[in-house]
């Protein structure tokens, strides 16, 4: 039986301090990610979405409760303990491609793998079999400005993945895309969770995006509201989203 990737339990998240006004950003939070599930977290602006994937990512501390990647507390270690985890077991896919200008498409999907102090003899595979995977084989020896969004994206996936990290953790990333790109990279995405196993969770507002997960997190007011999980086509998951999401703004209009 595989061990959950992802294993969160009555994570709270409160800004403010006892004396003032207190925030529940998240409250109460529980939730598992298995091996190889490309999970959707979906909800209202304000919601609490990315302060979840903020304490998921290591890049924010949850007020109590445990979360553990891979059967690491993270809760349990410190800020040194936390950047090297973040480093070798995590990949990000984010909204803005984050490249440096500097590098060129090879150089950028190397990092990871360079900062790790892996050898260029050993890079040089790695960064060739994500391209590969990705279909940017063509692009490794240009510059970022030389290159389409939707290449860029893919550069940045191949990025996320090249180090083999336990989860990927992709934040709106079709938000800079046109049509035709983000259909491209949310394929790209679809293939890597179907063909290679790899764990994504995409925090997206977009139900055309969501509509590529396997399952959907609808998060209300910093707690879960519903689950839903893709048993037919794309299309009967995408009407299904969009009922759940005129649902949670009915329930938030009465409030």
């Amino acid at each position: 039986m595989l061990r959950p990737v992802v294993d969160i339990s009555n994570v709270q998240k409160i800004y403010g301090k006892k004396t003032e006004n207190q925030h529940y950003a998240l409250n109460g939070v529980s939730l598992t990610i298995d091996q190889g599930e490309f999970v959707g977290i979906m909800g209202p602006s304000g919601a609490g979405k990315t302060t979840l994937l903020n304490v998921i990512s290591t890049l924010d501390q949850p007020t109590s409760g445990t979360i553990k990647i891979s059967g690491t507390d993270l809760t349990q270690m410190n800020q040194t303990q936390l950047a090297d985890f973040r480093s070798e077991k995590l990949g990000f896919i984010f909204q803005e491609f984050n490249l440096l200008e500097n590098l060129t498409i090879y150089e950028n999907i190397a990092l990871p793998l360079s900062l790790q102090g892996v050898s260029s003899k050993k890079i040089k595979p790695s960064v060739e079999n994500v391209a590969r995977k990705l279909g940017i084989m063509e692009t490794l020896n240009k510059y970022p400005t030389a290159v389409s969004g939707g290449q860029k994206q893919r550069a940045a996936a191949a990025r996320a993945i090249v180090h083999d990290p336990a989860l990927i953790l992709a934040d709106e990333p079709t938000g800079s895309l046109d049509t035709k790109n983000a259909k491209s990279l949310l394929g790209a995405m679809e293939d890597l969770n179907e063909q290679h196993d790899v764990t994504i969770m995409m925090v997206t507002h977009d139900p055309f995006s969501a509509s590529y997960c396997k399952r959907i997190l609808f998060i209300q007011d910093g707690a879960i509201y519903k689950v839903i999980h893709r048993t037919g086509s794309k299309q009967e998951f995408y009407q299904e989203i969009l009922d759940v999401l005129s649902e949670v703004g009915t329930s938030k209009a009465m409030e």
